[in-house]
């Protein structure tokens, strides 16, 4: 067994323009480093947000604190909160915002596909 971290402590603010007031605890190595998928919590300060863009691969966000905003391609915002995950596509367009706070489990991977109840 290895234990993992993924509090404010070892969290840090990547230098990308995508992430506003946003902090990265990543839990797996890259997908673009070669990982089969990749993991991180994110955790998105008063205000913060992930911008629009395009995903890379197919991606779920699911909220464990706080509350916050996602849409797509068609730009209408949805509230989201804790127990609440959702699912995009390969080349979907997306964005999340928070204006109280919100923490998140991010999964990025091309296999990567959503459990759906039968």
């Amino acid at each position: 067994m290895e234990r993992l971290s993924f509090g404010t402590d070892v969290a840090f603010s990547p230098a990308q323009e995508l992430l506003d007031g946003v902090t990265v605890a990543p839990l797996t190595g890259s997908i673009f480093a070669g990982a089969p998928c990749q993991a991180a919590i994110f955790r998105l300060a008063p205000g913060g947000r992930i911008v629009r863009h395009l995903a890379t691969v197919p991606q779920i966000l699911a909220v464990l604190e706080g509350t916050g905003e996602v849409s797509c391609s068609d730009g209408v915002s949805q509230p989201i909160g804790p127990g609440e995950a959702v699912f995009w596509e390969a080349g979907e367009e997306h964005e999340t915002t928070s204006a109280t706070g919100l923490t998140a489990l991010i999964l990025e991977g091309d296999a990567l596909e959503p459990y759906r109840r039968p």
